[in-house]
């Protein structure tokens, strides 16, 4: 098939799904669960451990043969695949996305495009478990020959992100003897808050910063390093304070760190897809060499699921057929995740930037307009909290937004059965959203007799979409399992829009214009030239401010 039949394929296969979300009224999920029979074999999935359930989805049969249709359409499996094989699918960029290839098991063949990968990321994880047991065991000593018990992690976006997650959500199996502290923020106060807590001898820094230019991180590095030299470290034994992630090695140098702690990786591994290279460098430390073997293998299961799964039953690839078609049919412009496991209290976090940065994007990959709805915000919260603040406008708001439920089994049984309690709440959102309440549901209401008016106000109208992913209990492989589920469903959604979810650009003109602000806060006031009336007023505002603080040195006093 030439590309302009292919062209025309698509968008004849998206015109039908949007005729058909167009009216999603007339899809009721309490009647799709009674009459379409076979809805729990066809809207079920399991994989690499994870039960998938998007039956309380406002989607019947017909509409998902429609959504398959537009996957095939948009060569969903052909995109897939060139991904898998190391092609240039970033193409803004010139580089492929290989993230894949970082929970590979040792002795994979090589992708097609990239020869070499499987032992350069072998080596590099090698590196990496030598220097984490070292500091696990406590060989590895500060300057004044001090066990290392602290690990400030510095980065931003996905350096910060998945790391963090991975560490609060596999936090029951941390070492004890070492802490790991996330520093992500330019605010100053930041850091003095975790200072406060910290002792420089005792103190190990690891920047991840990709490019080694990314502006936040570098001034906590270099607040970092002044503390550290602040704190009593010799100058010429700093090194023994320092770790560098980056895929930029000589900048790495250039700032004190030996070779021996600057761990590599490459351009095709995309910052929110990084948790598996050595950005992850601070949840081996925590969990260890083995364990977080165990969550590259668990991701790993995910990547040959969605690999070889027709699409019909790929998991990844059904969550994003479910995201396009809610875009499409529901009037909101969210997605709701909540964690049902306290240690996932960081998942939407991780979520938002995972989604929203790789598919909040205008134009396709041809540079034309998208003619759609792409990514909707996405937030969220842990459950149970989730009820006592949102929950009221997702049951009874005027509009649907539709929830993920992930749902883990707590490890141990619990005396005040709280464990019980945690999935049965789970479980019993998910089908109040779907069913709502009797009275609704027969039509008694707006009545304006007392007792009926009240029960009114209590109604609440069902049919709000769900999707639950019961993971079981949360350990390396499940969390692994978890993540790399969205990153596919994510790049699928991607190429169901036909967009590029492996870029940024819209990062980067924020940044650069804070430069020139910064430069006018700091007395340059043609430098804030190019802005707006407000922004300048602002500007002139802050300023002011700035300068009537007192100086640090009176503050110290």
């Amino acid at each position: 098939m030439n590309a302009s039949a292919r062209s025309d394929a698509y968008a004849s296969a998206f015109d039908r799904v949007r005729r058909r979300a167009s009216d999603p009224e007339t899809r009721v999920i309490a009647t799709l669960l009674d009459e379409e029979p076979e809805r729990l074999d066809r809207f079920t999935v399991q994989a690499a451990g994870l039960h998938v359930d998007i039956a309380k989805q406002r989607i019947a049969a017909g509409d998902l043969d429609e959504l398959l249709t537009l996957a095939r359409a948009a060569q969903l499996e052909r995109q897939r695949d060139a991904m898998l094989e190391g092609e240039c699918v970033n193409r803004s960029e010139h580089r492929a996305a290989l993230h894949t290839v970082l929970r590979a098991p040792a002795g994979a063949a090589d992708p097609r495009h990239m020869s070499g990968a499987i032992d350069e990321v072998a080596a590099t994880l090698a590196r990496m478990k030598e220097l984490a047991e070292s500091l696990r065991g406590g060989r590895w000593r500060g300057a004044s020959g001090t066990r290392i018990t602290d690990l400030v992690h510095v980065g931003i976006g996905g350096s910060r992100l998945g790391p963090q997650l991975a560490c609060e959500a596999l936090g029951a199996r941390a070492h004890p003897a070492v802490r790991v502290h996330f520093l992500s923020n330019v605010d100053p106060d930041a850091w003095d808050r975790m200072r406060a807590a910290l002792d420089a001898a005792s103190t190990m820094v690891v920047i991840a910063s990709k490019s080694w230019r990314t502006d936040e991180t570098a001034r906590n590095a270099a607040a970092l390093r002044a503390w550290l030299l602040d704190g009593g470290v010799a100058p010429e034994r700093l090194h023994l304070h320092l770790v560098a992630v980056t895929a930029n090695v000589e900048a790495a140098r250039a700032f004190g760190v030996p070779d021996r702690a600057i761990l590599p990786f490459r351009d095709w591994v995309g910052g929110r897809f990084s948790l598996w290279s050595a950005i992850g460098f601070p949840v081996m430390v925590a969990i260890g060499a083995e364990r977080f073997s165990c969550m590259l293998a668990g991701a790993h299961a995910m990547d040959l699921h969605f690999a070889s799964a027709p699409l019909e039953r790929n998991a990844p690839v059904l969550l994003a057929l479910v995201s396009a078609w809610n875009r499409l049919a529901l009037a909101n412009s969210s997605e709701i995740v909540v964690p049902y496991c306290d240690a996932l209290r960081s998942l939407p976090a991780h979520l938002q930037q995972l989604q929203m940065e790789s598919n909040g994007k205008a134009v396709d990959i041809d540079g034309h307009p998208v003619g759609v709805a792409t990514i909707p915000a996405v937030w969220g919260g842990v459950g149970t909290d989730a009820q006592h603040s949102y929950f009221q406008a997702l049951h009874q708001g005027t509009v649907a937004h539709p929830v993920d439920f992930v749902v883990t089994i707590p490890a141990r049984a619990d005396p005040f059965a709280r464990d019980r309690a945690l999935i049965a709440n789970a479980i019993a959102q998910g089908a109040t959203l779907a069913l709502g309440t009797t009275a609704r549901r027969s039509g008694r209401t707006g009545s304006t007799d007392g007792g009926d008016a009240l029960e009114v106000h209590r109604d609440l109208a069902g049919n709000r979409p769900s999707t639950t992913i019961l993971v079981g209990e949360l350990t390396p492989e499940s969390f692994g399992a978890l993540i790399a589920l969205y990153e596919h469903k994510t790049a699928a959604l991607g190429w169901l829009w036909r967009i590029n979810s492996f870029d940024q650009w819209g990062v980067e003109r924020g940044k650069q214009l804070a430069g020139a602000v910064e430069r006018a806060l700091g007395g340059e006031p043609s430098a804030g030239g190019s802005l707006d009336r407000s922004s300048r007023d602002l500007l002139e505002r802050a300023a002011n401010l700035l300068g009537a603080r007192p100086s640090p040195a009176a503050r110290d006093d």
